[in-house]
């Protein structure tokens, strides 16, 4: 029993011992084994907001390659761009804009070699732009060059549509030049071309004969030559010119900038110092060949609504006849009424322009038809014949509440003068107000008021010097009318006692030009006066009458007048305030001071119409609305401007929706007719009527003051107005309005459907207004969030009516006042609301970007107020301030905290599958470090090591936190070897082992996980420089064992290749053992 007992617990010692081997040579074996490799796969972040660039263009090949690759884009020239041929657009939108920092000066488009062709060429649905309206925008430039032509407009069968914005388009054009007129672009019949701004200075139209790349002979225009339709509402165009033509062009007219046949509107911008040299070669007075117009040639349809003409000449004077205009000569003699067409003066200033011969700034030629509206004309004059307009014979002109004062002429009438076929009606006393106008010889002198005693002065061909020694001193310091001493032909004046302005006068006669003379030539006959003392001989005029001179009422002589008594003191001062077109400081060699004409003048009396826009809330004018004003123009009623009856007033353009509602585009400042197509409810009521766009401060809106209208030249009739476009920040008024000029010229505008009668015409609009705000990051308060959601309460928290769900809106954004809860800021995180009425407003977060987290709590909510701006615009409610607590959210950025990361993993036995109780290992400890915040890294030695520890409890919420340093992650789930880390901020972490499992090795890996805004809730934990993800999160460790021996040799040796000396290794100590054993019995036994 002894023995076996010895044996027994011997045994149990031995089998302790073994067992330990047995381990030892477990952690051999292990040690053999090369650990198992997990790869670190990189989470990519793909996710960030694409931006497309502007193109940039340095070359021709780059240019012509974003055009051709391009339906729509805005291409920024960063350099000389050197054509080596034409570029042509069909069914592009381009703009082309400078860079802002290549292009300090400018950027030149220009030719590389060949320059016998224009730049571009636009064709059909096509459109160009030039610059961007902006300095920087606008430094593109095409200049200095001999031949070329920057655009062409259309072709001979299709349209196309350039705008040019700006910049620098100088000194083009030679006698060596083969593509003919325009320099800057050619516009064919069916092309539309429209000049926003811009430097066109120093160009030239040459004058020489012979064909062109064009196809067309040259006529003049050094910057534009157009068939089709011209809008100029700005630029400068300065010192451009025309050539001299000889015997071999005759059909060249002149118009030092600009050369038009089709419809040209002049709505703003400056010509000053511009020239033409077109002469009439060797003409006859029945040929009347044009020749023209130091800034403008043109003939079917010229509108000035606004510009300033300065300092033009019209230079050749090589014959009488046809020749003049030192600003605008217009029409073409050769031509009938169709081809001539209508110009309407209906703003502008002429000032210091002159004419070698008729019409200091304005020349009307045979068979046209214009109009003389608005405008001011001072200190211009001419050679010949009207110091500022002359009208040739067979033109119908029309001049409308007229004020003529302080204008001289050399011969015949100061103000007004007639020659020996010129006619003037008057019509409800029109008439034009003259008075201190002056008729004297002392006048017959050049522009500068030198003496004219030889032909050629300073360059200057003024022709006929002694005239000023004819026809004693004058007739007609106010008006004068020749005797018609034509063959065949009459004349007459419809001598008015009464002005527009209600305010009567005295004529008297003033001198009286003989029955030989005829005003227009220099000859002593031609300018003789009969014995008359001047205002102390002849008639008064107390009454109407009708001067009409010749045969059939045996009156042999002409008239010469002068006004010399006024019904009131005011007279004068009533004319100038009241006139709606001025005539001053003009002068004409021989006659017609200010206004002189062979044609037929209508003197029409015509009115005017004032309105203002106000605000509802508190009666502030309100600037920049726009108006549809209506003339009932149609059967026998003739409203509108005098203009509409000559009937080259044409359709509005239409457009067609998606919905195909048809609709009308009338322009600002033109008057076009409705057709009956129009479909478009805004229009419909207006079919068959006359409409314009009337803009304020812009175009025929002649009141200067913000928010208030006044639209002058309208005759008796029935109008209307509608809104066309609201003041920014106010509601469009759907109402229509209407007036009746009639007996009561100061017409009373009243509601279209009950008639209501508006208080000092004052328009309404309510006012709303607009709030802007941005979603940003709280941490750096500048990276923009996309993706919340967002709602609109009142002030007491309820929920706005259609306000519940505003996005955020990254593409094509649109609102309406009967939708205005639509985001339309297309920018990703940025939010723009307006329409919205006055009032105060809750602006709650219903959704956060992806990654970040709501506001804490149900009630948190911005505040801000729409209400009417203040007086001294401190408050501006198109952008309301964010407030948060009453305190106002700097530049209305509204932050989000980023959502806390969470992490898990599992610490289990190699040996085992899966995560479960059976597989995890308790008691493990690790060091996590953040080496990467969410954008760089963090520099080692500002790295923190955080021990985290393996937590058991049955409740998580137990496990305890870092007493040193609570906000350390510690480990949150109470499993024992399964991990929780929460509350970790954005970016990478490393995780290290730093004690394993009892009887475990410890792992030897380092893993990295990421927290960014798309990895916030348990992410994969990844080897560092890895490329496979750790499956499941499930960090094992392999049991330790005993040492075994190590192996030598080489190779690609593998675990089943050691099992033999591994199993060899534990057979020899087994056997050792046990030898060793069974000698210490024996030695005991002897003991």
């Amino acid at each position: 029993m002894k023995h076996g007992s010895s044996i027994q617990n011997n045994g149990g010692g031995g089998y302790r011992f073994v067992a330990s081997l047995l381990a030892v040579v477990a952690l051999i074996v292990a040690s053999l084994i090369p650990p198992s490799v997990h790869v670190a796969k990189a989470d990519d972040d793909a996710s960030a907001a694409s931006v497309t660039p502007t193109v940039s263009v340095s070359d021709y090949t780059g240019l012509a390659n974003a055009i051709n690759g391009s339906q729509s884009a805005v291409i920024a020239i960063t350099g000389n761009i050197a054509f080596t041929e034409q570029i042509t657009l069909r069914g592009k939108k381009i703009t082309l804009v400078s860079d802002a920092n290549a292009c300090v000066t400018a950027c030149e488009l220009t030719y590389a070699s060949a320059s016998d062709f224009s730049l571009f060429s636009v064709i059909g649905d096509s459109s160009l732009t030039f610059g961007g309206g902006t300095e920087d925008t606008n430094k593109l430039s095409f200049s200095d060059n001999n031949n070329g032509r920057l655009v062409q407009v259309g072709s001979a069968s299709d349209k196309g549509t350039v705008t040019i914005n700006g910049g620098t388009y100088n000194k083009n054009g030679s006698d060596s030049n083969t593509t003919g007129d325009g320099n800057i672009a050619y516009v064919f019949k069916n092309g539309n071309l429209t000049i926003n701004d811009g430097d066109f200075q120093n160009n030239y139209a040459s004058a020489a004969s012979g064909s062109t790349t064009i196809g067309v002979t040259r006529s003049g225009g050094a910057v534009v030559r157009s068939s089709g339709s011209v809008t100029i509402n700005g630029g400068t165009f300065e010192e451009n010119y025309t050539g001299e033509n000889g015997q071999d062009n005759l059909d060249f007219h002149g118009g030092g900038a600009i050369w038009s046949e089709g419809t040209l509107i002049v709505n703003g911008g400056s010509f000053s110092a511009n020239k033409s040299y077109a002469v009439n070669v060797n003409s006859e007075y029945k040929i009347k060949r044009p020749a023209g117009g130091g800034a403008i040639w043109a003939a079917g349809r010229l509108v000035v609504n606004g510009g300033t003409f300065q300092d033009n000449w019209q230079m050749g004077n090589k014959d009488l006849y046809g020749t003049g205009g030192g600003a605008i000569y217009f029409g073409d003699g050769t031509k009938d009424t169709s081809y001539n067409g209508s110009m309407v003066i209906n703003g502008g200033t002429f000032d210091s322009n002159r004419s070698m011969q008729d019409g200091g700034a304005i020349f009307v030629t045979w068979n046209c038809t214009a109009v003389f509206q608005q405008g001011e004309f001072k200190s211009n004059w001419s050679n010949r014949l009207g110091g500022a307009v002359y009208t040739e014979e067979d033109s119908t002109s029309y001049v409308t509440n007229a004020v003529a004062y302080e204008n001289y002429a050399g011969h015949f009438g100061g103000g007004l003068w007639l020659c020996p076929s010129g006619k003037g009606d008057t019509s409800e006393h029109g008439g034009m107000a003259l008075f201190d106008n002056e008729a004297n010889t002392q006048y017959d002198r050049t522009e500068t008021g030198a003496e004219i005693t030889q032909d050629t002065i300073d360059g200057k061909n003024y022709g006929y010097s002694g005239s000023q020694n004819r026809g004693v001193s004058g007739a007609g310091d106010d008006f004068s009318i020749m005797y018609p001493s034509k063959s065949g032909q009459t004349n007459y004046f419809q001598l008015s006692v009464e002005w527009f302005t209600g305010d009567r006068v005295t004529w008297h006669d003033d001198g009286e030009p003989s029955q030989s003379a005829n005003g227009y030539l220099y000859g002593v006959s031609d300018l003789s006066v009969n014995s008359m003392t001047r205002l102390t001989e002849g008639n008064e005029y107390t009454s109407d009458y009708t001067l009409d001179p010749g045969p059939t009422n045996k009156i042999y002589h002409g008239y010469g007048l002068k006004v010399t008594k006024f019904g009131s003191d005011q007279a004068k001062q009533n004319a100038k305030k009241q006139a709606f077109i001025t005539f001053t400081q003009n002068t004409a060699r021989l006659s017609g001071g200010a206004f002189g004409s062979n044609g037929k003048v209508g003197f029409v009396k015509v009115y005017n119409v004032s309105w203002n826009k106000i605000s509802s809330e508190s009666s502030n004018k309100l600037s920049g609305s726009k108006w549809l004003l209506v003339a009932q123009n149609d059967g026998d009623v003739k409203s509108g401007p005098i203009h509409l009856d000559f009937g080259n007033v044409t359709d509005c353009t239409t457009t067609v929706s998606a919905t195909d509602s048809v609709s009308a585009a009338p322009e600002e400042g033109v008057w076009c007719k409705v057709p009956d197509s129009v479909t478009d409810s805004y229009y419909s009521e207006f079919k068959g009527m006359y409409v314009t766009v009337v803009a304020d401060n812009f175009g025929i809106d002649k009141d200067s003051e913000n928010g208030q209208f006044l639209v002058k030249g309208l005759r008796d009739g029935t109008y209307y107005l509608k809104e066309y476009q609201a003041p920014d920040g106010y509601v469009k008024s759907e109402k229509t309005y209407t007036f009746i000029i009639k007996e009561d010229h100061y017409p009373t505008i009243s509601e279209k459907t009950d008639g209501t009668p508006l208080s000092n015409n004052s328009i309404t609009n309510t006012p709303y207004g607009g709030v802007s705000w941005s979603k940003v990051d709280s941490t750096d308060q500048l990276t923009v969030l996309a993706g919340s959601k967002w709602k609109l309460q009142d002030a007491n928290g309820n929920d706005i009516q259609g306000a519940g769900n505003i996005t955020d809106c990254t593409d094509k954004c649109s609102a309406s006042q009967d939708n205005p809860y639509q985001d339309i800021d297309p920018t990703k995180g940025s939010f723009k609301l307006t329409y919205l009425p006055l009032g105060k407003y809750r602006l709650v977060e219903t959704k956060a970007p992806d990654g970040y987290d709501l506001p804490d709590g149900a009630t948190v909510y911005y505040t801000f107020t729409i209400k009417e701006d203040d007086a001294d615009k401190s408050y501006d409610r198109m952008n309301a301030k964010l407030k948060a607590d009453g305190t106002e959210v700097t530049e209305n950025k509204v932050p989000n905290d980023r959502t806390k990361g969470s992490v898990i993993w599992y610490k289990t036995d190699s040996t085992k599958e899966g995560k479960g109780d059976d597989a995890r290992l308790k008691g493990s400890e690790w060091s996590l470090t953040q080496t990467k915040d969410w954008n760089n890294d963090i520099v080692a030695d500002k790295r923190k090591a955080i021990t985290v520890t393996d937590c058991f409890n049955d409740d998580d919420t137990k496990c305890p936190t870092d007493p040193q340093n609570p906000q350390n992650p510690t480990d949150r789930d109470g499993k024992a070897g399964e991990f929780q880390l929460t509350n970790l901020d954005w970016g990478t972490y490393e995780l290290v082992e730093t004690k394993a499992p009892a009887g475990f090795k410890k792992s030897g890996t380092t893993y990295t996980f990421v927290i960014d805004k798309d990895h916030t809730s348990p992410v994969e934990i990844q080897i560092k420089n890895g490329t496979d993800p750790v499956t499941g999160n499930i960090i094992t460790n392999t049991p330790i064992t005993v040492n075994s021996l190590p192996f030598t040799g080489t190779g690609s040796q593998t675990p089943r290749m050691f099992l033999p000396y591994v199993l060899g290794t534990v057979g020899a100590g087994l056997a050792v053992g046990l030898g060793l054993h069974v000698a210490r019995r024996r030695m005991a036994r002897q003991g």
